[in-house]
């Protein structure tokens, strides 16, 4: 056991996790699993984005950075262009100081890509988005293709305001879903099509209202119909009428707690503690993972293996620690290096390279220390002189110390799954940031509750969102969705659905007790004051 050197709270490091670090060559962390992610976090921010100017071109351009960063901010496409070398901002090494004290002025120095849409197309407004196309305000857009208001949506095409939605078409108001058709206003679903209204569904189709069911047809609030009864019910239920809707969402509540639920969601998965596995197998204390093996405290990762500390990775990995976003082998205390990458350690927003220590915006580059070029053997004797010293100064095995983070503790992902008041942030020695003031415009226009009363024009109206007051607006592919689909104009900005979505997610903690069936001990993410009966996985397979 051993005590966290920020919040005090008492940890394991097993005998397999000291076999991992030695395997990988790192220090113990100093830090317990949630103030490891904390800090990770601190340095990801994907929804906050700012008008500023290009420092290359001068043109204005929409960042993630806001007018105040201290380094060069250029547009993602100069960014990757050759009008400027990374290799010029090359530093050596002192051995007088702190690697994290030299890292810092690096990181101040050295040009960043205004947003990271990498191989996108029609993407401008989205962040963090890799292999996408037509897509608007998705943060953590992966592979997708006509995707709009959402956050961690993989593989998915035509799929608007979801969160955790993964392999899915045509999808709306969908939460932690996976293989989903046709499906609006579910959460916890999977494999499920033309049906709304679901929670911990598997395998249901025409489904309306129902709270866990598994392989199900034509049931409407749990109650089984013929085909020719529900189809006749459901046509008589108006979706596009936004009361309609209020009233089938409180019907639904009314239901959960009345079921049995798995002590996690996901399937095919061997030896896994956690929350929304799918093909997992010795994966623990690890949530949102697809296709991972010998993990551990990883969350929004897929096809990592032999890892342990990783976030918001959508590729293969393996023996990789304490990292955001990130693709490749051997890669530690890194942020944001994709493409294939290889033994990299403390570098940031680095593609495509190899063999690297501690630099900053790299492309396709190999044997660097501080973004300065060497021989492979110069790289090896010294990366290893800085690795020993590292470990004299007690900074080996740990991420970027917050003030390197290019972002105020309220910007990012942090404040999310960490909240914390502005005193608070303020007292632990981390930035808050000021909401910039800003005169919003009155609605004049009435949104008429049915969808089937909407006119065009209001994709030219301003908007104001019933819970925050800031104005919004509904753009022309978001209200051809919306007819098609048969559903009301929503009356939040994007943000405040966003805040309601994150809500309704079970915690990112586990409790133990018992299966309320068999009473074996069980961790899970519902806590002991919830409704749901919580079985074990043989318990709640032999019952449902």
């Amino acid at each position: 056991m051993s005590n966290c050197k920020k919040c005090s709270q008492i940890f394991e490091v097993s005998d397999d996790d000291r076999k991992f670090y030695e395997k990988i060559d790192i220090s113990e962390p100093s830090l317990c699993p949630n103030c490891r992610m904390q800090r990770r976090f601190m340095f990801r921010n994907f929804f906050n984005l700012y008008h500023r100017k290009c420092d290359l071109t001068g043109k204005q351009i929409l960042s993630m950075y806001d007018g105040n960063a201290p380094f060069p901010v250029f547009d993602m496409h100069e960014w990757w262009g050759d009008k400027w070398n990374p290799l010029d901002f090359g530093k050596d090494v002192d051995f007088n100081r702190p690697v994290f004290e030299q890292l810092k002025e690096l990181h101040n120095n050295v040009p960043r890509m205004s947003i990271v849409n990498q191989q996108c197309e029609n993407t401008d407004y989205c962040n963090l988005s890799y292999s996408s196309r037509n897509c608007y305000l998705v943060f953590g857009n992966v592979f997708n293709e006509d995707c709009c208001y959402g956050h961690i949506i993989w593989q998915s095409k035509n799929c608007f305001d979801c969160l955790y939605t993964y392999r899915s078409e045509y999808c709306y108001e969908c939460i932690d879903c996976v293989q989903c058709y046709n499906l609006a206003f579910s959460q916890s679903s999977e494999n499920s099509s033309d049906s709304k209204f679901l929670v911990d569904c598997t395998g249901c189709r025409n489904c309306f209202g129902c709270v866990g069911l598994k392989n199900k047809e034509y049931h409407i609030f749990n109650k089984s119909y013929k085909k020719e009864e529900y189809e006749a019910k459901i046509k008589e239920f108006n979706s596009g009428d936004i009361n309609l809707i209020q009233v089938a969402k409180k019907r639904v509540q009314e239901l959960i707690g009345k079921h049995i639920v798995k002590h996690f969601h996901g399937i095919n998965c061997e030896n896994v503690t956690g929350d929304y596995l799918y093909n997992c197998k010795n994966t623990f204390d690890s949530y949102d993972a697809k296709n991972c093996e010998d993990i551990r405290y990883c969350a929004t990762a897929e096809s990592f293996s032999n890892s342990y500390d990783c976030n918001y990775s959508p590729n293969t990995s393996e023996w990789s620690y304490n990292n955001v976003a990130i693709t490749g082998y051997q890669i530690k205390n890194c942020h944001n290096c994709t493409g294939n990458c290889g033994n990299l350690d403390y570098c940031d927003n680095c593609y495509s390279c190899r063999d690297c220590f501690g630099c900053v915006s790299l492309k396709n580059k190999q044997f660097c220390i501080f973004n300065k070029q060497y021989s492979k053997e110069e790289y090896s004797k010294l990366r290893d002189q800085v690795i020993k010293y590292m470990k004299q100064t007690n900074e080996w095995g740990e991420f970027f110390p917050s003030e390197l983070s290019p972002f105020a503790y309220n910007e990012t992902m942090a404040m999310e799954y960490f909240p914390l008041e502005k005193e608070q942030v303020i007292s632990q020695g981390y930035r808050w940031k000021l909401e910039d003031k800003k005169d919003y415009q009155e609605q004049t226009y009435e949104i008429p509750d049915d969808i089937a009363e909407v006119e065009d024009d209001i994709a030219k109206e301003i908007l104001v969102c019933e819970e925050c007051r800031k104005n919004y607006k509904i753009t022309p592919q978001e209200l051809a969705f919306y007819r098609e689909h048969n559903l009301p104009i929503p009356r939040n900005c994007f943000f405040c659905r966003h805040k309601k979505r994150m809500a309704l997610k079970n915690p990112r903690n586990l409790w133990s007790r018992k299966c309320d069936k068999c009473q074996s001990d069980i961790q899970t993410t519902y806590s002991p004051d919830r409704p749901e009966k919580v079985y074990c996985e043989p318990c709640y397979l032999s019952d449902v």
